[in-house]
């Protein structure tokens, strides 16, 4: 079943997917789209070969059609709470300690704890909190142990 946190794969290395929408009936897994050369290209979900659908270069999304009849869990958003705790998580690895510094209209400001920061695989992960997507996390800043999310606002804005 394809799900926010699980796994794909592009280029020989894994991937993780944010959320998985539905938009006018058709289904999408929603990822970041920095780690892509741009729609067309070809990845890899539960053995199925897919392609990029579409990228949302405002906000650093890739939408990736799944074919009618693919098993999924729909992505339920919620709205983020400041100053709460939140986690990443996905197939290989949660991360308990993520803390909502701010969230604005797009973005979501992220604290962690510096021994146990999200590594390169795991752009892309849902940021959870009360059990809801409430981002998808892209960015880090290493020597300040910060990071930053696409905001569920903007992912709620996509769904028909």
């Amino acid at each position: 079943m394809i799900k926010a946190g699980s796994s794909f794969f592009y280029n020989g290395k894994r991937g993780t997917i944010g959320a998985v929408i539905s938009l006018k009936g058709v289904l999408y897994m929603v990822t970041v789209s920095h780690i892509f050369r741009g729609e067309g290209d070809r990845l890899t979900v539960n053995g199925m070969e897919i392609i990029v659908t579409r990228i949302l270069k405002d906000y650093d999304l890739a939408l990736i059609g799944l074919p009618p009849g693919t098993a999924v869990e729909i992505t339920e958003f919620g709205s983020p709470a400041e100053l709460e705790l939140a986690e990443l998580i996905n197939d290989t690895r949660t991360i308990h300690y993520c803390r909502v510094v701010n969230s604005g209209a797009s973005l979501l400001f992220l604290g962690f704890q510096c021994h146990d920061m999200p590594e390169p695989e795991d752009s892309g992960s849902p940021i959870v909190q009360g059990g809801k997507v409430i981002g998808i996390m892209y960015s880090v800043t290493l020597d300040t142990c910060m990071g930053m999310a696409v905001s569920s606002k903007i992912l709620r804005s996509l769904e028909v």
